[in-house]
């Protein structure tokens, strides 16, 4: 867990926040699993490791890919 400002978790909320109405404007929705581990990363609680890792768990047949 990583201890953020109030100031950093606002700043990661917004970008939550776009990140998610840019995928409305593409036309796609956000799982409500998906939002909350969004959530939950922008405050420090998890790594973005786990999220795509939870992301992957729900929807297995999307290959992730990896750099």
């Amino acid at each position: 867990m990583t201890t953020l400002t109030e100031q950093e978790i606002q700043r990661n909320m917004r970008a939550v926040a776009h990140a998610i109405a840019q995928q409305e404007l593409e036309g796609l929705t956000v799982s409500e699993a998906t939002v909350a581990d969004l959530h939950r990363a922008a405050r420090g609680e998890i790594g973005t490791d786990e999220v795509v890792r939870n992301i992957h768990s729900r929807i297995p047949h999307v290959p992730l890919l990896r750099q």
